[in-house]
């Protein structure tokens, strides 16, 4: 933000009577001052220069602050309790280990910002520019990150709780260390990361994309991966109970010798998957393209297969118990050393499913164009 020469300086003593008398500053260069300690409580400032401002330990809650210049102001410890910064460029601006609750951060320039070991609550950041911003050791709890961008920021060993990301390209970020849980993250891109190891709990992805992704050992407990593609990503030994992949794409995907008991995979593409030596009991894979996939020596107790297409797979040495089979497509499928009871097709049932009253025709009818009876 370029600086107008039409701001006139202004004291800080000045800034101080204003706001004792409920007035606004408004388009004034107070560039340099230190507010630090002090009670700003509800103060309004609108299209100010604030270059370089110390508000350390000051309280600035409630107040307003609209299209300033904020670069390289100072806010640790500061009180910012349900504060608003719109449109500013904060570029280089430090607040550390401070709390910061309701605070609401719109659109402006964030970026190279310092926020280590400070703790976020309830507050919401739209559209701002937080690239190189630096979130290391931070706490978020019911936080919202509206479409940032965020390439170059560090969320090393943070904790993400109750916490919404939208339209974000996580690649180019650390989060090394971070713990995440209940969490939403919508059209996310997380290709090519390192999550090894890492815990992911009750976070839901809606069309994220982990393309090349290494989430070998991770704790995705009660996460949900809808319609997301993980195209060439590694889950080995992950920790999946009760995780819902539906509709996701996991074609050649590695998920041997993992724990996805309750699991949900229906509708999901998993042709060539490997699931070997995976604890799967009551997984759900029902209507899934599970061609020439690898289910060798699996714990598919109570599992739902029904429907699913297994056409060349492998089931080899792998128990069973009331395992669900119902209209499911065998073909070339291999069990052999299987053990255990399997519930196979009801033809009934089946002729049942097909039944559709769009398409049935009476007696004396001409059926529409495309009809079938």
């Amino acid at each position: 933000m370029p600086d107008k020469p039409d701001r006139k300086p202004i004291s800080r003593e000045d800034v101080l009577a204003f706001h004792a008398h409920e007035q606004p500053i408004m388009m004034r260069d107070a560039a340099g001052h230190s507010f630090a300690g002090e009670d700003l409580s509800g103060i309004r400032f609108i299209d100010c220069n604030l270059t370089g401002c110390d508000f350390s330990g000051a309280d600035l809650s409630e107040a307003q602050i609209v299209s300033c210049r904020l670069n390289a102001a100072t806010f640790n410890r500061c009180n910012l309790y349900n504060t608003q910064l719109v449109g500013c460029d904060l570029p280089g601006a430090q607040l550390r280990d401070t709390h910061v609750e309701r605070l609401q951060l719109v659109g402006g320039d964030a970026s190279g910002c310092a926020f280590e070991g400070s703790t976020f609550t309830e507050i919401s950041f739209a559209q701002p520019n937080l690239s190189n911003a630096d979130f290391s050791g931070t706490h978020f709890y019911r936080a919202a990150m509206i479409a940032p961008d965020i390439k170059g920021a560090s969320f090393a060993n943070a904790t993400l709780s109750n916490f919404m990301l939208s339209e974000a390209d996580l690649r180019p970020v650390d989060i090394t260390g971070a713990h995440i849980d209940i969490a939403l993250f919508a059209d996310a891109n997380l290709s090519g990361l390192d999550l090894a190891g890492q815990s992911w709990q009750h976070c839901t992805f809606h069309k994220g994309a982990f393309k090349g992704t290494r989430m070998d050992g991770a704790n995705l407990t009660a996460s949900v991966f809808a319609e997301c593609d993980f195209e060439g990503a590694s889950l080995k030994g992950i920790t999946a109970n009760t995780t819902g992949f539906t509709n996701s794409k996991l074609d050649g995907v590695d998920l041997s010798g993992s724990q996805l008991s309750l699991a949900n995979f229906a509708g999901a593409g998993l042709s060539a998957a490997r699931f070997s030596r995976s604890q799967m009991f009551s997984a759900v894979f029902l209507e899934a393209d599970c061609r020439a996939a690898l289910f060798d020596e699996c714990d598919l107790a109570q599992a739902e297969l029904s429907h699913a297409d297994l056409s060349g797979a492998s089931l080899s040495a792998s128990r069973f118990y009331n395992t669900k089979f119902h209209g499911a497509k065998t073909e070339q499928t291999v069990m052999l050393g299987t053990s255990g009871s399997r519930i196979d097709t009801d033809t009934e049932r089946l002729i049942a499913e097909l039944y559709r009253t769009d398409q049935v025709v009476l007696e004396g009818e001409t059926p529409a164009k495309g009809e079938q009876y």
